[in-house]
């Protein structure tokens, strides 16, 4: 059963044996296992389900909707960058580009080495991969959907600098290429949450319940008993009426920004180590203006990629969004702007993504709100930029016309090899990096022992009934997107509390 804002605006009070916070990938996953264990679940979003009629490409509209703050949302630290997190039923499956890779083998083995947890580098996450695989029908974008533009990018990475790669595997089945992921999917070709494990939930019998906004967590001693918060009505996010639902176990997967925030302000906080850590990938994008028209818009949003041996945590990907979103570094304004828009057809961009090893924490504002802080130690910025130099090179080196990064302490319009060498220079500083932060994690890590406050079973350590399934339990960056780990991770936790096999076959 699926309840919207017309049917609860007034509040409501219910009991279930699950309440899981956040309907996204670790909600969605949590939500079906434990449903299909026999349990009473209740799923509580804190934005509105997206319509395929709400799924057009008018970015500024829908971002205003669809994502927390507008889309605005921003971390603040060494450089100060957005991230955009949606706030819709499916959460960030509905918008990204539903790329699903699983951990690097040495992730892996680094995240088992630091956090002690077995399961990182075990049988269990295989197991869970391949049943995550199988359900959102993963596989390779093909090359009947990558446009022009990804076959670029393809020339440039791997036929100018050697470094392997492929179509991205994506959570897609029949991908037409329309090139607008970040407003969804009208088509229906995007495995999201809201297509796959919501509705498997709802058929075992979990309700659903959207623009409901948790604001605290309800103890008794030493237990989690529920949840309680306000009714939203979009648009404008007002209050309406309040709602409680009563619990025997809670299941946060509000994000790694929203669930700490929910703990703290909840009095949770176990030695003070819940938003005490935050990791992000950084990075950055070029965009080559090209001799030949590209129509960038035609093709899969992210349809190729390629993680850098040459560079260690670093992968290239192709990508486009709106020019209403990419072009907020790029052009200019007034008169000059309008006269650089017929540039957009010849575009091709190339984002570079970095683990580095950056350090932050998430805290509750005094509006409720998180507040976000990321330090970037100086020692990242030569990999990155040497990365995005070497993508910039083979652009030029394909016939670019130049290439521009966004960056202010490069040349702006680099037209030479010469002119990229600019990226290497030392003034150039981790406060400058121009970038969006949307891979987020390790807010809350997992950890064997206690230096995380998340156990091994996905219990925060100190209260009885609480579990965590997000990216907040990261122990550190994944070095890939992260959906698919989430989804992974989730799947072992929810299957150990509904008491399901952890080697069940892909279904």
């Amino acid at each position: 059963m699926r309840l919207a804002f017309d049917d609860v605006k007034a509040g409501f009070e219910t009991e279930a044996d699950v309440v899981v916070v956040g309907s996204g990938p670790g909600g969605a996953v949590a939500a079906a296992n434990l449903a299909r264990a026999g349990m009473k679940v209740v799923v509580l979003e804190a934005g509105p389900e997206v319509r395929p009629e709400d799924m057009a490409r008018d970015t500024p509209r829908f971002l205003a909707r669809y994502f927390w703050e507008g889309g605005l949302r921003i971390i603040m630290g060494t450089a100060p960058s957005p991230t955009m997190h949606a706030r819709c039923l499916g959460g960030g499956s509905v918008v990204n580009s539903a790329i699903m890779l699983p951990l690097p083998a040495w992730v892996r083995r680094e995240w088992r080495a630091e956090s002690g947890v077995a399961h990182f580098d075990g049988p269990e996450l295989d197991a869970a991969y391949a049943r995550v695989f199988a359900r959102c029908r993963v596989a390779p974008t093909p090359q009947a959907v990558w446009g022009r533009r990804n076959h670029l990018v393809r020339d440039a990475v791997q036929g100018v600098l050697g470094e392997s790669g492929g179509g991205l595997p994506r959570a897609v089945h029949d991908c037409e290429g329309s090139s607008d992921c970040l407003t969804g999917c009208a088509s229906g070709r995007k495995q999201s949450m809201d297509r796959v494990y919501l509705p498997e939930a709802e058929s075992a019998g979990a309700e659903v319940f959207t623009c409901c906004q948790v604001d605290r967590v309800l103890t008794r001693g030493k237990r989690a008993v529920g949840v309680e918060g306000h009714v939203v009505q979009v648009p404008g996010w007002q209050k309406h009426g309040r709602f409680r639902v009563y619990a025997k176990h809670v299941v946060m997967a509000a994000g790694t920004m929203h669930t700490p925030v929910i703990l703290q302000q909840s009095g949770i906080n176990p030695r003070g180590l819940v938003g005490a850590t935050l990791f992000c990938h950084i990075g950055g994008g070029l965009v080559g203006i090209m001799d030949e028209v590209v129509d960038p818009w035609v093709g899969a949003t992210q349809g190729w990629g390629a993680i850098s041996q040459e560079i260690r945590g670093l992968k290239y990907e192709g990508l486009w969004a709106s020019p209403a979103a990419l072009m907020v570094r790029w052009g200019d304004v007034g008169r000059r702007f309008v006269e650089r828009l017929d540039e957009v057809k010849r575009a091709a961009v190339i984002a570079c993504v970095y683990r580095g090893d950056v350090h932050g924490t998430v805290k509750a504002s005094r509006s409720g709100d998180p507040n976000m802080r990321l330090w970037i130690p100086e020692h990242n910025v030569a990999p990155v930029m040497r990365g995005m130099k070497r993508a910039a090179d083979a652009l030029l080196a394909l016939g670019a016309r130049y290439v521009h990064t966004g960056i202010v302490s490069v040349v702006d319009e680099m037209r030479t090899p010469a002119d990229t060498e600019s990226m290497l220079s030392p003034r150039v500083q981790a406060k400058h990096l121009a970038m969006t932060m949307n891979h987020t994690f390790g807010s809350c890590r997992m950890t064997a022992d206690d230096r995380g406050p998340v156990d091994p079973n996905g219990k925060l350590r100190g209260l009885d009934g609480l579990y965590l399934c997000d990216a907040s339990v990261f122990p550190s960056p994944s070095a890939v997107n992260p959906q698919a780990t989430i989804m992974a991770l989730s799947d072992i936790t929810s299957r150990k509390l509904g008491g399901l096999s952890l080697d069940e076959a892909p279904s």
